[in-house]
């Protein structure tokens, strides 16, 4: 989830999504970047997936969509500051993998604090939310 904390006008830009990309399953294993950026957009190009932004937000306002979702939020060319709240959901017993880059470690230390690949994915800071009735 995608929320935006204050009002963020067109100018600012918010998230475009590739619709229909969380199929393809893991499609890079690049970092986020400038690259990155240009060769997911290359790919999106080349297989004619549409994309999907929903222009300016306001304070609230929220987007949703699943993890595999190819998305991004374009530079900011203003002095604004996009201040925006995210969420992501991770399913009860999810285990964490081995970090595959320096971002998935620096992640995996910052958000999972004092945890390692095969623990639980579940801390102080990504409290279990929802429990289903075991009934």
């Amino acid at each position: 989830m995608w929320m935006p904390l204050v009002p963020v006008p067109q100018e600012v830009g918010t998230m475009t999504f590739a619709s229909g990309s969380h199929k393809l399953g893991y499609v890079s294993r690049k970092e986020i970047s400038d690259e990155s950026h240009t060769t997911l957009g290359q790919f999106i190009e080349a297989k004619h997936i549409p994309q999907v932004n929903y222009g300016a937000m306001t304070a609230g306002d929220a987007t949703f969509h699943a993890g595999w979702t190819i998305h991004s939020a374009p530079g900011n060319p203003t002095d604004q500051m996009r201040k925006v709240m995210t969420i992501i959901y991770v399913a009860d017993g999810t285990v964490i993998a081995n970090p595959e880059s320096k971002a998935q470690e620096s992640d995996l230390n910052k958000w999972l604090p004092g945890l390692a690949p095969g623990d639980l994915a579940a801390s102080p800071l990504n409290p279990l939310v929802y429990q289903a009735d075991s009934k």
